[in-house]
Formats: structure tokens, sequence, C-alpha cells
């Protein structure tokens, strides 16, 4: 075969991989999308802390304590 046509396969296989580049680009784009997605509208867990007491526990006064 003559370089002429080496070079037309190899132009034919670059235009090829660049295709097939272009369609899985694609195909991962429209699946980040799909993940993004579900990510919005799946909620999150939402942990509440136990509240801290608000004031000192002491004994009560009318409590008679014996010593």
């Amino acid at each position: 075969m003559k370089i002429k046509s080496y070079i037309f396969i190899v132009f034919l296989v670059v235009i090829l991989f660049f295709i097939l580049g272009v369609r899985y680009g694609q195909k991962i784009e429209k699946n980040n999308k799909v993940v993004d997605y579900i990510l919005k509208i799946t909620p999150y867990p939402t942990y509440t802390p136990y509240p801290l007491p608000t004031k000192v526990a002491t004994v009560s006064p009318t409590l008679k304590l014996k010593p």
C-alpha cells in the first residue's frame, strides 16, 4: 500500500476515536445529571442533638436532708 493509504486509514481511525469519545462523554454527562437530580431530591438525615439543661439541678428546699 502507498503512504497516502496509510495516512487515510490513520485519519479515519482518529475520526472514529473522536466520535466514540464524544458519545462516551455524552453518556457520562447524562449519568452525572441523573445522579445530581437524585442527590437533590434525597433528603439528608437531620440529627437533632439533645438539648442542654438550662439550669443546674439543686435540692428542693422543701425536702429535709438527714445529715
